[in-house]
């Protein structure tokens, strides 16, 4: 009963966590390690509730954690976007970013483009994170939204079911070990 109710609160946690509310952007991102120290982001960029498409947006890339960016995105969604990407600046320590801006009608409200894809070295440790991004009005350059991009939910719930499955193990290994000491006992 114990292991249903904190498997129950490990899924509660991951679920709240993949879809927190009251956003009107979200920025997915998926993680590909290509080697020796090579990375790329995949992100989908969906407008929930802004109420003017979503006609520009931009990735911050920390200064000190990335280097070399090299923008990937394939065709779709590259043909109907202006896609830039600026290095972190070592002298000034600025931070790089990805910028796209739409040469269509943008994302509605409601519509998702998936497919945006940059590559970079990573000097941080183990994997690369979340990144702040921002929602920019093209026309004003004010920014209308902004917030962390989220990796994706299959990120979070297979992150959760191997937290379950080591639970479920050390579990069982405990009860076999009580198993042995009552027959040892006998």
């Amino acid at each position: 009963m114990k292991s249903c109710f904190l498997a129950g609160a490990i899924f509660l946690f991951l679920f709240t966590t993949a879809c927190p509310g009251g956003l009107m952007t979200e920025i997915r991102y998926e993680t590909a390690d290509l080697g020796s120290g090579r990375w790329q982001y995949t992100y989908e960029v969906t407008n929930i509730s802004l109420t003017s498409a979503v006609e520009e947006f931009t990735i911050w890339f920390d200064y000190g954690s990335f280097e070399n960016l090299s923008i990937e995105t394939p065709d779709p969604p590259a043909g109907d976007w202006d896609e830039l990407a600026v290095q972190p600046e070592p002298i000034l320590l600025d931070d790089g970013y990805y910028d796209a801006l739409t040469l269509d009608t943008g994302i509605g409200i409601g519509e998702m483009v998936s497919g945006f894809s940059v590559s970079f070295d990573w000097l941080g440790m183990g994997q690369p994170g979340s990144q702040f991004y921002e929602i920019i009005d093209p026309a004003t350059f004010e920014t209308l939204d902004s917030g962390y991009t989220v990796p994706e939910p299959t990120t979070i719930l297979l992150l959760g079911l191997g937290g379950l499955i080591f639970h479920i193990k050390r579990r069982q290994e405990t009860e076999n070990r009580r198993q042995n000491k009552k027959t040892k006992n006998s």
